[in-house]
């Protein structure tokens, strides 16, 4: 009879079976149990190949530089929330404005949901009228998924946590109104309605303790809620937070830096105890 060397293991796909389905119901029993809802409207650098040549600017490429949100779709990401990410540049469709731009107070430098000028104030595109009804598909269908994501969690634990995720120039751009300098490391971003002293002050209290410089509100204010909840339902919390790109990235060529890695890792483990928050 032949005999296996002492010490070889010896795998039953049987228990390998088993293994593979505890870990599905224990990442199907966290996710079941996570109220987070995360979102990122303005990641991407996509742009549809029907719109590129409607840009009126030589710069668009530079444009897309400082007006992207780098990277926020990785540094945010968790496994164990909703995560909502929009697929096309917010040059295209900025998901995170009011559609109709008598409610949307960024219309008034042209930067509603579609932008007609750009940072520099330039104009961007002729018609945003049509250009709206044309992108209207993709805003309809992101909010059609924030709305979805947060009426799940609120039906599996009874309560949503959005948290609004994005990042910002270290440096003030043309458009902005807070020309403040310098800037700090995270801004927290808050509704007078939905997010309350608690969150807020627990998240300031997290960047803190780990040596980052934070503020409420500055450079950016609010925080996203579907308008079917928006001032109607506290079971639904919402804060932004928002991350000074020079922490994690070169802001002239776009690469990650070092600090990339470090900034990630402390996200992660924030995310990680918000699974659990509860107000």
């Amino acid at each position: 009879m032949y005999r296996l060397p002492t010490g070889t293991i010896v795998y039953d796909s049987r228990s390998a079976h088993d293994m593979i389905e505890v870990a599905r119901r224990f990442h199907e029993s966290r996710l079941r149990h996570s109220p987070l809802v995360v979102n990122i409207p303005h990641s991407s650098t996509f742009i549809p190949e029907k719109f590129r040549d409607t840009f009126l600017v030589d710069y668009l490429a530079d444009e897309l530089r400082i007006m992207t949100d780098w990277y926020t779709n990785n540094l945010f990401s968790h496994r164990y929330a909703k995560e909502v990410v929009a697929d096309v540049s917010r040059l295209v469709v900025d998901m995170e404005r009011f559609w109709d731009d008598d409610e949307e107070s960024l219309s008034k430098i042209g930067m509603g949901a579609v932008y007609s000028r750009t940072s520099r104030g330039d104009c961007l595109i002729k018609d945003v009228e049509a250009r709206k009804e044309e992108v209207q598909p993709y805003y309809c269908d992101y909010h059609r998924a924030l709305e979805e994501a947060v009426d799940d969690a609120l039906e599996r634990t009874g309560m949503a946590l959005i948290l609004d995720c994005h990042s910002f120039s270290s440096r003030p751009l043309p458009h902005e109104e807070d020309k403040s300098y310098p800037r700090p490391d995270f801004c927290i971003g808050r509704d007078s309605f939905h997010t309350s002293p608690k969150l807020a002050g627990f998240i300031y209290s997290y960047f803190s303790e780990k040596g980052y410089s934070c503020a409420y509100d500055v450079p950016f204010s609010g925080s996203i809620v579907p308008l079917k909840h928006y001032k109607k339902d506290r079971r639904v919390s919402s804060v932004m937070i928002e991350v000074n790109r020079s922490l994690y990235m070169d802001e002239e060529t776009c690469e990650k830096t070092e600090g990339f890695r470090h900034i990630n890792e402390d996200l992660a483990r924030l995310l990680r105890i918000l699974e659990n928050y509860r107000e």
